[in-house]
């Protein structure tokens, strides 16, 4: 047994003779806070500089959804009495990684009972208090992953560098992934989007418990990184999480539909394919969801990594609900929308993506031979949005015009990687400028992160080399890759990879702080919002340099062609009078 786990094992005997909740600490305890659930134990860490703050890991916020809760509504825990710790995260959700290289660490394994959350809290934060009206900012960390993998554990979201700056509560937390938590039968049962409802049920839990972690439950901001900045856009679409957050933080991703699609008819599709996998021959959705709650863990992730093979970069994704009995929509509309009817428009935004974004998944690409079927089919090349909307005559032509642009003939990685960039990253992060501007939206601020790593936690990961900065590459300027970063020491700053890290949390601090990532907002400000007709946005090279620059020539050209490929973004477009870049 090592030290740790004895430690542990000492700990949990220690607070397991502590009852009495008024107890300020537990011996062998640290630090004690009371929650609506029960007292929990937490322990004291260091950031960098040797800075200390409280840390509460694995702390229960919702009953294990196993057995006949596997796809229902998560409900509160059980209350308890005894002080409980929470040293050590809980359990990830279980799922089928095919993103992250080594980055992933689960100490306490995969299970289904994983409804667990981190939350970090500065030296100074005034824990256990009650008025409301005080408190430190909360940020809350939804992870991404392609719903299909991820954990809000520290392996890649470390709290350690905006823990330094020491005036801000940190929150991360785990939802259900894959087919628990977005398949959809189009039924009372699984309605779909389950893994939305985890999300605004933990956010309802921040709205209950922020005051014990010495939080202002009246100044949240989310933040989340690739399909999680969608799920984050779409939270702001959404009437069932109004008044829970008050700011997004956005970093290569949007709700607009280019890399999912929304359409009950993809989900139909998506299920479908996962059912015959699972060897279940019933119509019947109320027999369906009997025979899938008995059914054991392992055959429905069997069923489920066939499915994830199949489908490419993205397999159960949230979908547009009907109406059921008894059942709040999370998504009650085509995102594309919702945005056209103002939903969302009174949230700030901070928009980034980076300037290599997709080599992030190169390997997976020439695993799952997307060339290939590429080639097979131009369709392929489309977003899911397309093919499922349009015949297959027109969504062939319309990829076969892809394929002349980016491909010129000779169809590669390379070509593919640049081509995905755009169509998933860039293009609709621009939309989302315009569109934001042409109705008077709340600011938005746009950044796009190129800078050169000295020593990149992505390229360590993935055994990967290249250019420029790659998907997730910013957000490890925000977030500690504990398992990669786990020997490093970066205090007193000794390189631009430390000056870079406390760039990017300044930006990220000052927009919690003041709705804008400076802290200014007159006219001399080193960084405005976008505005419309033109989108500037800040280029972020190099650590300690603002650089606001106007869309490129290049980026221009590129959002017209798309312009001319979507059926539905083009349309959207000349309702709100947007024309052309020019």
């Amino acid at each position: 047994m090592t030290l740790r786990a004895v430690t542990v094992v000492l700990a949990v005997l220690c607070c397991t003779r502590c009852t009495n909740a008024k107890h300020d600490k537990c011996d062998g305890c640290d630090v004690v806070v009371k929650l609506k659930s029960g007292p929990i134990c937490g322990s004291v860490e260091l950031a960098e500089n040797a800075t200390k703050y409280y840390s509460f890991k694995g702390i229960p916020y919702a009953k294990p959804p196993t057995g006949a809760r596997r796809f229902a509504p998560l409900q509160k825990c059980k209350p308890w009495t005894n002080i409980r710790l929470t040293v050590l995260e809980g359990p990830v959700c279980p799922q089928l990684d095919e993103y992250y290289g080594i980055i992933p660490f689960h100490p306490n394994g995969m299970e289904e009972d994983c409804m667990y959350a981190n939350v970090y809290s500065p030296i100074c934060a005034k824990l256990n208090g009650n008025n409301l009206d005080e408190g430190l900012p909360i940020l809350v960390n939804i992870h991404g992953g392609a719903y299909q993998s991820g954990s809000g554990n520290p392996d890649l979201h470390g709290p350690g560098y905006l823990m330094y700056k020491g005036d801000v509560v940190v929150m991360s937390f785990n939802y259900r992934l894959a087919v628990f938590g977005f398949l959809s039968l189009d039924s009372d049962k699984i309605p779909g989007n389950n893994g939305l409802r985890d999300i605004i049920f933990f956010l309802q839990w921040v709205q209950e418990n922020a005051k014990a972690f010495g939080g202002n439950p009246r100044d949240v901001t989310l933040i989340g990184h690739s399909m999680a900045a969608m799920t984050v856009h779409l939270l702001s679409l959404s009437k069932a999480a109004e008044g829970l957050f008050q700011r997004l933080i956005m970093l290569s991703g949007t709700a607009i539909p280019m890399f999912y699609s929304a359409s009950p008819v993809y989900a139909r599709f998506v299920a479908g394919m996962f059912l015959k996998a699972a060897g279940i021959t019933a119509t019947d959705p109320a027999v369906i969801h009997k025979q899938l709650i008995k059914m054991p863990l392992n055959d429905i992730m069997y069923a489920n990594s066939i499915v994830q093979y199949k489908t490419g970069i993205t397999t159960f994704v949230p979908v547009v609900e009907s109406d059921h009995p008894g059942v709040t929509k999370v998504l009650d509309d085509e995102p594309l929308k919702l945005i056209e009817q103002g939903r969302g428009a009174n949230i700030p935004l901070l928009v980034g993506f980076t300037s290599s974004e997709m080599v992030f998944i190169r390997r997976l690409l020439i695993n799952l031979n997307m060339l290939g079927r590429i080639r097979k089919d131009p369709r392929h090349i489309l977003s899911p949005r397309l093919i499922f909307s349009l015949n297959a005559t027109d969504a062939r032509h319309r990829g076969k015009r892809v394929l002349e642009r980016y491909f010129h003939g000779a169809p590669s990685i390379e070509n593919l990687i640049h081509f995905m960039s755009d169509n998933f990253f860039r293009y609709p992060t621009f939309k989302l400028a315009q569109f934001r501007n042409a109705t008077g939206a709340a600011p938005m601020y746009l950044y796009e992160f190129s800078y050169e790593s000295l020593f990149s936690v992505i390229k360590r990961a993935l055994w990967e080399s290249y250019c420029g900065a790659s998907h997730l590459e910013d957000f490890t300027y925000i977030f500690r890759t504990d398992t990669i970063l786990r020997h490093r020491v970066s205090f007193p700053p000794v390189d631009s990879d430390d000056e870079m890290k406390d760039w990017m949390t300044d930006f990220v601090l000052n927009f919690v702080r003041c709705d804008n990532p400076t802290c200014r907002d007159d006219a001399t400000s080193p960084w405005p919002p976008t505005e419309y007709p033109e989108i500037r946005l800040q280029s972020i090279a190099k650590p300690r340099m603002y650089n606001m620059v106007e869309l490129s020539d290049e980026f221009k050209d590129m959002v017209n062609f798309f312009d001319s490929i979507d059926s539905d973004i083009a349309p959207l477009s000349e309702r709100l009078n947007i024309g052309p870049l020019e």
